[in-house]
């Protein structure tokens, strides 16, 4: 406080202490939480403890209390024995005087006897200062427990009379670490010792005060006492023996603490490491080798859970207890909960609860409630099927053979009316799963037990037999009419050991039950079951257009769970076994419906075989593929390009354009340009998948059906097609003005050129490559080549930008535009010409009146004139230049002209130049010259001709 009236210092009010006072600066302050958490761990602690020692120290009252009553009634009759007793002396003196008048009458003379001193005896000293002894204590132990509860009442006041996290924490830590210097644990662990000790000489005590009494009483209570040492000596003992003994005395403390001072015997005898408490080794004990307790504890939980109102927690927690956050499962708890999957007894089987659970189709009438039930519960038993397929396989004979999940659970799923159709479905695949995966092991049990070395016939047989009923014909839910056949005959060979006629033949039924197994065992049979099952994942999710929660983890475990080389096609299956892969065979393949992760997985699905090709419904999954691919946004469609690795969409495409079998070449035709965006054609570098397909597409075009050369888009897809080629050589051909780096592409300009320019021979590399004024000159030819064909496929862009008036910008016109850029080489003139009647083709729709989103308007308006940004040196050839003028004056002298393009005028300029030029020339060869209206242009250009010519003169 500021005195007289003056200001406060501010630098004074965050000081700790005020008067004499702590205050909690803001440094204090900003650790709030901080001392908040220490309170809550501390005090939880504390509480703990204080409540221990209070409820210990109640008892030591009480019992203290009654006990010492009692003693005090055994030392009210035991002191009496160490004083002399006046009525003791009364009866002597009465028998001395009655005997004196005996002899008195017989006139005998009577001596009188004096009465002898008082000694209080041996075993009246010893009882007594037992219970005297015995009795001190007891009020001793009386007194200090009241002592303790009134400590633990102060310790407790004083850490909680400020509300202030910083003052009460740092109270709290005083007071406990005073309690521990000053060593009240032990000191609370002493009252009962006292008090034991105390019965001990009661016991002791009540044995000397009945020797003068009775001996056969005597014995019986020393006996008594001898068995309560020895139980007491016994309860001390026991858990320094046994860690998990409940029983325990204070004795036990001190005799652990003694034995382990012996270079830590006691601690080592149980495998443990450190300076330990008994009660902090019974806690290290106890989490060693846990697991069979756990299952106790596990199954033990299930009984108590009686109704399915309970299981919902439970059924929360598996999850969090099998699956692992970084993917995949916790194979360390599966036998905390294996056997709650391999009880019997339904109530406590967690795979019979779910069944019913799922039957009743959850218990809350409240739905948000039962939908949350239900999630928890699908949930679980997802996490369990996860668990169990991913358990290691046991090759031990003599494992208990069983199927984890029972077949009537995949009925419940099946018919289960509800809503989470996204959590059922990959629960009954990966139920199915796991059942596969015991069904083969079952059958690889039977082919281990008949290849027993040393084994009589009989019980090879008698041994696969027992192994073969665990399964049943009705464990084969996938369709396969091969594998039943040999399931059949497996079972009747296994039943011929009983007929007295083939006794005498048992080696053989062997050898004929190997060979049917070994057919079971055939890796075609079990890739046509995993086929059943991620077909049946797929259609139900695609029926019910749902997308299944962890969708990839439910595939991948699936595929995982068989040892086999899943998509090898040459892993052949039957034609039945292969129908369950044609999941494309739908109309419901829609990016609407269908997510491009789950149309991923239906692609590789139906190319998993060798017959996806071949059977009659092969065209129309292709054209759905192809549909798909079209239909779907750029960023779907290019996810699916990326996950489709194994080119699967291209095999689509080039099998319909190779054999003619599609039923819609409109689909085949647009997935081609679907997929060449997917691969990104656009890019400065052509990927080298991109090229494959774009070679194969390019040896197929010549040879392909009058079907697909009838489709709209046809001459575009053959242009982009050439293009994609044409970029590839033109990278991989680098050229410099002296030497060629890469001539590898000279096979593809030679096939390429050959279909664009047929008419032009392709330059040939030197004869002498040594030679550097030859492959300067060569390099200059190829590159004039290349250059040409790149503008041979503009020129059929800028046609087939006419085919679609209002749709997108066709062609990579950004890399046609970098590859002629300020290009200062010579072209042919057959391609020039090409070029300029492209052009006038082009400028005859009239495309800068059109929608500037239609192809013909973008490619007129915003690139076609940007070809070269320079004076467009490359148009030499007369004939191109006058077609090129007269296209640029019918833009100009068209009634919606707005202006020049670009470099529109730059074009026209030149071809102007290329015309005036090329008349003297014509008139010296006596050639007439081409009749046509002279536009202001060319007057202005022959005005300064005209004036340049006088000028040199």
């Amino acid at each position: 406080m500021a005195l007289h009236g003056g200001a406060a210092d501010p630098e004074k009010n965050d000081l700790p202490f005020s008067n004499g006072r702590f205050k909690p600066t803001s440094d204090d302050d900003a650790c709030f939480k901080l001392w908040n958490m220490y309170i809550s761990q501390a005090q939880e602690y504390d509480k703990a403890l204080i409540e221990s020692w209070k409820s210990d120290m109640d008892g030591m009252l009480l019992f203290s209390a009654l006990y010492s009553a009692v003693l005090a009634a055994f030392i009210i009759e035991s002191y009496k024995n160490l004083q002399d007793d006046p009525a003791s002396t009364t009866s002597d003196l009465l028998v001395q005087m009655s005997r004196q008048l005996a002899l008195l009458s017989n006139g005998t003379v009577f001596t009188f006897e004096e009465p002898t001193s008082f000694h209080p005896t041996a075993t009246s000293l010893v009882c007594n200062l037992l219970w005297f002894l015995a009795l001190a204590l007891a009020l001793t132990c009386s007194l200090l427990a009241a002592f303790v509860q009134q400590w633990t009442r102060d310790f407790l006041h004083k850490t909680t009379m400020r509300p202030s996290p910083v003052v009460q924490a740092r109270v709290l830590a005083f007071s406990y670490f005073g309690l521990r210097r000053f060593g009240m644990h032990t000191f609370v662990d002493t009252i009962p010792i006292l008090l034991h000790i105390s019965l001990f000489f009661f016991f002791a005590g009540l044995v000397a005060f009945l020797l003068p009494v009775s001996f056969p009483l005597m014995c019986l209570m020393a006996g008594v006492l001898a068995g309560f040492m020895l139980i007491y000596c016994g309860l001390s003992y026991i858990p320094l023996v046994f860690l998990d003994a409940p029983y325990r005395t204070p004795l036990s403390d001190f005799l652990w603490r003694s034995g382990n001072r012996l270079h830590g015997y006691i601690i080592r005898l149980h495998g443990l490491h450190g300076d330990l408490s008994l009660t902090e080794a019974m806690i290290e004990k106890s989490l060693q080798e846990s697991s069979d307790r756990d299952s106790q504890c596990m199954e033990y939980t299930m009984k108590q859970l009686n109704f399915d109102t309970e299981l919902v927690p439970m059924f929360e927690a598996i999850p969090e207890a099998v699956l692992s956050p970084r993917g995949g499962v916790r194979l360390e708890n599966f036998k905390l909960v294996a056997s709650l999957i391999q009880s019997s007894e339904p109530e406590n089987s967690i795979v019979s609860r779910i069944s019913h659970f799922i039957s009743i189709s959850g218990t809350s009438s409240d739905p948000a409630n039962q939908v949350r039930d239900m999630t928890y519960c699908l949930k679980a038993l997802r996490s369990l099927a996860l668990l169990v397929i991913q358990k290691p396989t046991q090759n031990d004979v003599d494992d208990t053979l069983m199927f984890w999940f029972d077949r009537s659970l995949l009925q419940v799923l099946a018919v289960s009316d509800t809503t989470l159709r996204d959590h059922i479905t990959p629960a009954i695949a990966l139920v199915r799963a796991s059942r596969l995966q015991s069904l083969k092991r079952c059958i690889d049990m039977v082919a281990q037990f008949l290849s027993f070395p040393s084994t009589p016939a009989y019980e090879k047989l008698q041994l696969a037999d027992n192994a073969f009923h665990c399964m049943s014909s009705d464990d084969i839910d996938w369709t396969s009419k091969m594998f039943l056949e040999h399931f059949t005959d497996l079972r009747n060979v296994l039943m011929k050991r009983i007929s007295d006629d083939w006794q005498d033949h048992l080696d053989e039924l062997v050898k004929e039950a190997q060979t049917i197994v070994s057919q079971l065992q055939s890796p075609g049979r079990w890739k046509a079951a995993l086929i059943s099952i991620l077909g049946e994942f797929l259609s139900r999710a695609i029926t019910h257009a749902v997308t299944p929660i962890e969708m990839d983890v439910t595939w991948k475990t699936i595929l995982a769970s068989m040892p086999l080389s899943f998509f090898d096609q040459t892993l052949e299956v039957e034609e039945d076994e292969a129908a369950a892969s044609f999941v494309l065979n739908t109309e419901r393949i829609l990016p609407s419906i269908v997510q491009p992760e789950m149309f991923i997985l239906v692609l590789r699905l139906f190319f998993s075989t060798n017959r996806g090709f071949s059977f009659h419904g092969s065209a129309k999954c292709r054209s759905i593929v192809q549909s798909y691919l079209f239909n779907c946004q750029e960023y779907q469609r290019n996810y699916i390009v990326i996950q489709d690795t194994e080119c699967h969409l291209e095999q689509c495409i080039l099998r319909d354009l190779r054999t003619d079998e599609t039923s819609d070449p409109g689909w085949c035709v647009a997935a081609i340009e679907a997929l060449y965006f997917g691969l990104d054609h656009r890019a400065r570098n052509i990927s080298p998948r991109l090229y494959v397909f774009a070679k194969q597409m390019f040896d197929l075009i010549p040879n392909v059906s009058a079907k697909f050369n009838r489709e709209r888009w046809w001459p575009y897809t053959e242009a982009l097609t050439e293009w994609i080629l044409c970029v590839d050589m033109y990278n991989k051909l680098y050229l410099s003005e002296t030497s060629l780096v890469d001539t590898s592409p000279l096979d593809d300009i030679r096939a390429l050129g050959g279909r664009l320019m047929p008419d032009i021979p392709i330059p040939e590399p030197p004869s002498n490559p040594e030679s550097t004024q030859l492959n300067k000159q060569w390099a200059e030819d190829i590159r004039k080549y290349v250059v040409s064909m790149v503008v041979s496929i503009i020129s059929k862009f800028i046609i087939a930008s006419l085919e679609d008036p209002g749709g997108d910008l066709l062609g990579d016109w950004s890399g046609m535009l970098g590859k002629l850029y300020q290009y200062e080489g010579r072209i042919y003139d057959s391609i020039q010409l090409r070029f300029a009647e492209s052009i006038m083709t082009l400028v005859s729709g009239v495309p800068w009146d059109q929608p500037k989103e239609s192809a013909a308007s973008q490619v007129f308006c915003d690139w076609v004139w940007r070809l070269h940004q320079a004076d467009w040196v490359w148009i030499t050839d007369l004939k191109s230049a006058r077609i090129l003028t007269d296209a640029i004056r019918r833009h100009k002298n068209h009634v919606n002209f707005k202006g020049m393009f670009w470099y529109e005028q730059a074009a026209l300029d030149r071809c102007l130049r290329i015309i005036r030029d090329a008349e003297p020339e014509e008139e010296e060869n006596g050639e007439e010259p081409e009749e046509r209206e002279e536009g202001e242009e060319e007057k202005e250009f022959r005005m300064e001709k005209t004036k340049e010519d006088a000028e040199d003169r």
